[in-house]
């Protein structure tokens, strides 16, 4: 089994060993040229003779560093799951929900698809953009900051909820059905972000987190300022609903929404 920590291991001597060689070429480099511009050629040519040394020993210390990289096989780490398990623990420590298989997991808001194979061979792509590392800890920890300054960002419960409103009704007028019927909520997701360019700034996803922090505002936040009371429909599972995850941990699937003005 390969584990990324312990390749983080070896690589962090030898990585300070290449900065610390590397920072004595800089210092050998100045040192010349202050003596050529003094004139001390004699000085300049031991720092040269240095310098060179110096060289020599960055290169193979770079060749050490290359060589105990190379001995990481990135695909089998992917391909095996040793990957997406090391992920899956990380995200347990760090308190990060994560739902699915298959490389496919929803730790929410977002979706995270683990990809081994011959066309991405090492890749993790969380929502649409790639997260370029093969470390387990280190995309655990972006998720969980993601997650952090999502829930820090500012939601106003009413203004979210008049504009969820505003496109239940135009689901309903669509639909030919009238204000008061139950309407599925990812028909009024296509209503509230019409274009195709809307959607794709503000995809399901993100839908789905400011829908959490409604759902979890409670009922009273779930009426417009004319005093339209709406209602929420549950499902049991994601295959009809949209999983929204209160800050506790509480689990929710939600798939319709209706409007109360005519109980």
């Amino acid at each position: 089994m390969q584990n990324y920590e312990s390749l983080l291991e070896n690589l962090t001597p030898l990585a300070k060993n290449v900065k610390d060689t590397a920072n004595t070429t800089v210092r050998l480099q100045k040192a010349i040229q202050k003596n050529t511009e003094t004139g001390n050629l004699m000085e300049a040519k031991k720092g040269i003779a240095a310098l060179r040394d110096a060289i020599a020993q960055l290169q193979e210390r770079t060749d050490a560093l290359q060589a105990e990289i190379d001995s990481f096989d990135e695909q089998e780490y992917f391909v095996s799951g040793d990957f997406t398990r090391q992920l899956l623990d990380a995200c347990a420590e760090k308190k990060v929900d994560a739902v699915g298989e298959k490389g496919v997991y929803e730790m929410f808001p977002y979706k995270v698809r683990i990809l081994g194979d011959t066309e991405h061979p090492a890749e993790v792509y969380m929502d649409r953009k790639k997260v370029p590392s093969v470390r387990p800890e280190y995309v655990a920890e972006v998720i969980h900051q993601g997650q952090i300054r999502l829930n820090k960002a500012n939601f106003n419960p009413a203004s979210f909820m008049e504009e969820l409103a505003a496109a239940y009704e135009i689901t309903c007028l669509r639909n030919g059905s009238r204000i008061g019927s139950t309407q599925t909520l990812t028909r009024i997701y296509k209503n509230l972000a019409l274009m195709a360019r809307a959607r794709k700034e503000y995809d399901m996803q993100a839908f789905a987190f400011d829908l959490s922090r409604l759902f979890e505002a409670g009922t009273e936040a779930w009426k417009t300022k004319n005093g339209v009371r709406y209602d929420f429909g549950t499902s049991r599972d994601g295959a009809t609903g949209i999983r929204v995850l209160s800050r506790t941990g509480v689990e929710s699937f939600i798939s319709t929404l209706r409007s109360m003005n005519d109980e």
